[in-house]
């Protein structure tokens, strides 16, 4: 099953991804599984196999998402 997740954390030893659609819902993945380079707060398309997660980067997503929070930013510190 495809899910839709934030990567909230990166530590030494596991990513914790907070599910898009319930973001009370945590994924903690061993950080040797990532197979991609991550930054705080990307959303990425999750895909769990047998042994494995296949775990691809939204960047499109990513950016709207990071201008959309940027631009509210902007608009609390002009009040």
């Amino acid at each position: 099953m495809i899910k839709i997740y934030t990567l909230d954390s990166l530590d030494t030893d596991f990513g914790t991804f907070l599910l898009r659609e319930d973001e009370s819902v945590q994924l903690l993945i061993p950080k040797n599984l990532i197979n991609v380079q991550l930054h705080e707060g990307d959303i990425v398309k999750i895909i769990k196999t047998k042994e494995n997660y296949k775990i691809t980067l939204l960047q499109d997503e990513t950016e709207y998402a990071t201008e959309k929070v940027s631009s509210l930013l902007d608009k609390l510190r002009n009040k």
